[in-house]
């Protein structure tokens, strides 16, 4: 994980009256074929038991009141952002933006790009184990390139007060566990380890506190699945045996890869730079999609921020990059470039003009967006 959350300006309105300042219209045309596609796709897919039955064991019989904690599933749906401590390499960040949603009938996931060396997976899923389906945790973390994941396997619940404990599903909370603290639109999640059998006991190793922007985003996936439903995604009956842990530090024998994963799908960005602009290499590239506009015509929309979804920080020297494990949906694009190299993008970094920029992605197909960054942030 990397430093990160982008401050906008808050007086764009009042200055954009430059020609360099032009918000762009989207063309009647563009918006008309989109809203018909995005309305064709919410309404006409369904969810599918005989296709989710192909693609894992469906128990007709199975009850969801004897999964423990199977209520979590729905809980953590949603957008949320928060500051992270983090006593990792990464090192602590003002604030992370998640966006978890149901990808079967079955699993929940985030997938968050900070950049291209960097990179948080996050998925809940049904699974069984011990002869009993549970809910089970996979995090898959990448710092500069080097990484691990982890599966951990519910053991503790007490809804009264909105707790949920995930550990090690090998060495319990002897190597490491999560902990999950809900209260009303607010989440907390603690990660303890032993530091690689370091320390006993555990450590903290990163606590998130984050706030619930929204669920609406969710909702066409949520209906589209019936989510949730007591599937299960993987037999981890015998898959740990011959394990002390449940770790992974190479990605060959990973018993569930994060590529690919069920319904999601890619943008592909195009990126191009105003030969207007002075650019000197070494500054930063900042793409951002959000589910709601961060604009409302000329007017910037502070409150909408809690709809990031997802972003990533590139060179500015890049033209084209793909964002994979993007859940189907509608989005609305923004790039920024940072000048001066505070990851504050404000007055005198430079924005793409074009404030309606927004795209359909449908589930497992890849869409191709262009955005020109052309207009100095006044």
């Amino acid at each position: 994980m990397i430093t990160s959350s982008i401050y906008y300006i808050e007086n764009l309105s009042k200055k954009i009256k430059n020609k360099n300042c032009i918000i762009k219209k989207t063309k009647p045309i563009l918006l008309i074929l989109s809203l018909i596609l995005f309305a064709s796709w919410h309404n006409t897919e369904g969810f599918n038991l005989k296709d989710e039955k192909k693609n894992h064991q469906y128990d007709l019989n199975a009850d969801s009141t004897k999964i423990l904690g199977f209520d979590f599933l729905s809980k953590i749906v949603g957008l949320w952002s928060g500051p992270v401590y983090s006593s990792t390499p990464a090192g602590s960040f003002d604030n992370w933006n998640v966006d978890f949603r149901p990808v079967s009938a079955g699993q929940v996931s985030q997938y968050t790009t900070f950049d291209t060396s960097a990179l948080n997976y996050t998925s809940f899923f049904i699974v069984k184990h011990n002869g009993k389906l549970k809910i089970a945790m996979r995090t898959q973390g990448v710092f500069n390139n080097k990484g691990c994941v982890t599966y951990e396997v519910m053991d503790t619940v007490n809804e009264s007060i909105g707790y949920f404990r995930f550990s090690d599903i090998q060495s319990g909370t002897k190597r490491a566990y999560t902990e999950f603290h809900f209260k009303n639109d607010e989440l907390i999640m603690e990660v303890y380890t032993n530091k690689f059998n370091k320390v006993n006991p555990l450590q903290l190793h990163s606590r998130w506190t984050a706030k619930l922007g929204g669920r609406e985003a969710a909702a066409a996936a949520i209906s589209h699945f019936n989510f949730p439903q007591p599937i299960m995604i993987k037999d981890f009956s015998d898959i740990f045996n011959n394990m002390t842990e449940s770790i992974y530090y190479t990605f060959e024998k990973d018993p569930y890869p994060s590529s690919p994963q069920p319904y999601v799908g890619s943008v592909n960005v195009n990126i191009s730079i105003d030969k207007k602009l002075k650019i000197k290499g070494n500054e930063e590239l900042f793409l951002l999609l959000s589910t709601e506009p961060l604009f409302e015509g000329l007017k910037y929309k502070r409150e909408n921020l809690k709809y990031e979804s997802k972003y990533v920080f590139l060179p500015v020297k890049t033209k084209s990059f793909t964002i994979t494990n993007v859940h189907p949906g509608k989005y609305y694009l923004y790039s920024f470039i940072d000048v001066n190299g505070d990851k504050k993008h404000t007055s005198g970094d430079y924005m793409c003009s074009d404030a309606n920029n927004f795209f359909t992605l449908l589930p497992t197909s890849t869409a191709v967006v262009n955005t020109t960054v052309d207009m100095v942030i006044p």
